[in-house]
C-alpha cells in the first residue's frame, strides 16, 4: 500500500510538472520557467520510473536480484555518463578555445571557451581544496556563501542552455507577415558567411510563407563603409528575392534598436519573427519581449567552434541584461548566509 502511495505521488507530480511545461510552451516559453519546468518534469518522470521498479520489485520478489542489478547498473551507468559529459565538456571546451584563437585572433571575447575549461577544472580540482583553508567559522561562512552562489549561477546557466534551445523549436508556427533578419558585420561592402547564413535562413522562412516581407535590419558601424541593411539586400536580390519584398531597416546599431525600429515598419497587428545565428535567438528574443513584442525566433548554423565561445557571450550578456534580477538573487543568498552567521555567534552550540 505505501509504495503505491508513493506511485500515485510520484504521477501527480509528474503530470503537474508536465501540464505546467505545455502551459509555459503555448503561453510564454521565452521565459526561463521553460527551462525549468522542462527539467522538473524529466526529475518527476525520474522519479516514477523508480516507482515503477519498486512496484515490480514488490509484486514479483522472485526477480528481486535481477531488479537490484538493473538499479546498480543504471546507476552506475548514469554516474558513467556525468562523469563523461564533464570530461566531454572540458575538451570541447579546451578544443574551440584553442581553435578560434588560431582562426578568429586574440581579442578578449575570443578567450571565453578557454576560460569556461579553466573555471570548470578549477571548480572540480582547486575549488573543494580551498574550503579546507582553514577551520575558522568566519571562513566558512564566506565560503558557504561562495558555494551558493556558483551553484546559482551553475542552475541559471544550465536553465538558460535549456530554454535557449526550446526557443529555437518552431511547430506549427501560424503564417508569418515578416521575416526579420538581424544584421551583423560586413567584409568591404559584401556580407560575411556568418552574415549570409542569416540572410539564406530568413529567405528559406520567407518562402515558407508567402505574402510575407523580408526585413533587413542593420545600420552602419564606425568602422563599416555601408549600413549592413544595404548589404544584406543586395545579397537578398542575388538570391532571387523580388525588391518589392524586401524592407530595409538602416539605422540600428544595437540588437534593441533593431527589434524597434523593424517593428516600426510593420503594419499594425503583424505576426512575425526573428532570424539571426543560434546562439543569438534566445537574447533577441528576450530583448523582444521586454519591448512588448510577440514573436518567435529562428537560428542560422555557424561553425561550432564560434558558436560555443559565443554562446558564452550572450550568457553573459543576458545576465548583464538580468543584472537586478541576478542581484536580488545573490543578495537573498548573502543575507541568509550572513542570518545563518549571526545565529551561529549569539546563539554557540
Amino acid at each position: 500500500m505505501e509504495v503505491l502511495t508513493f506511485f500515485y505521488w510520484s504521477l501527480a507530480l509528474f503530470l503537474l510538472n508536465l501540464g505546467a511545461f505545455i502551459f509555459v510552451l503555448t503561453h510564454e516559453r521565452r521565459s526561463m520557467w521553460a527551462g525549468l519546468t522542462l527539467t522538473t518534469t524529466l526529475m518527476f518522470l525520474a522519479f516514477l520510473a523508480l516507482d515503477i521498479i519498486i512496484m515490480m520489485d514488490t509484486m514479483f520478489p522472485s526477480h528481486h536480484d535481477a531488479i537490484s542489478k538493473f538499479l546498480l547498473l543504471a546507476a552506475v551507468g548514469v554516474a558513467l555518463l556525468i562523469f563523461a559529459f564533464v570530461i566531454l565538456l572540458i575538451g570541447m571546451f579546451i578544443f574551440d578555445g584553442i581553435k578560434i584563437l588560431v582562426k578568429e585572433g586574440t581579442k578578449w571575447t575570443n578567450f571565453l571557451s578557454l576560460g569556461m575549461a579553466f573555471v570548470i577544472l578549477f571548480l572540480i580540482f582547486a575549488y573543494p581544496s580551498f574550503g579546507r583553508f582553514t577551520s575558522e567559522a568566519w571562513f566558512r561562512f564566506i565560503y558557504l556563501f561562495l558555494s551558493l552562489s556558483i551553484f546559482y549561477l551553475i542552475f541559471i546557466m544550465m536553465m538558460y542552455t535549456l530554454t535557449s534551445w526550446l526557443n529555437l523549436i518552431n511547430i506549427r508556427q501560424k503564417p508569418l507577415d515578416y521575416v526579420v533578419v538581424l544584421g551583423a558585420g560586413l567584409i568591404g561592402k559584401k556580407v560575411t558567411p556568418l552574415l549570409a547564413s542569416r540572410i539564406n535562413r530568413g529567405i528559406q522562412i520567407y518562402r515558407r510563407n508567402p505574402g510575407s516581407k523580408l526585413i533587413l535590419s542593420g545600420g552602419q558601424g564606425s568602422d563599416e563603409e555601408i549600413p549592413e541593411s544595404h548589404a544584406m539586400a543586395k545579397y537578398t536580390e542575388e538570391q532571387g528575392v523580388p525588391k518589392s519584398d524586401i524592407i530595409i531597416e538602416n539605422k540600428s546599431k544595437t540588437t534593441n534598436e533593431n527589434l524597434r525600429f523593424s517593428h516600426n515598419l510593420m503594419k499594425p497587428n503583424s505576426t512575425f519573427c526573428l532570424v539571426t545565428s543560434s546562439y543569438h535567438v534566445y537574447r533577441a528574443l528576450v530583448l523582444a519581449k521586454r519591448q512588448g513584442l510577440q514573436c518567435v525566433g529562428y537560428g542560422a548554423k555557424t561553425k561550432w567552434y564560434f558558436t560555443l565561445n559565443a554562446f558564452i557571450r550572450e550568457f553573459i550578456a543576458y545576465i548583464v541584461i538580468t543584472k537586478r534580477l541576478q542581484l536580488t538573487v545573490i543578495g537573498g543568498i548573502g543575507a541568509i548566509t550572513l542570518f545563518l552567521a549571526l545565529i551561529y555567534y549569539l546563539f554557540p552550540l
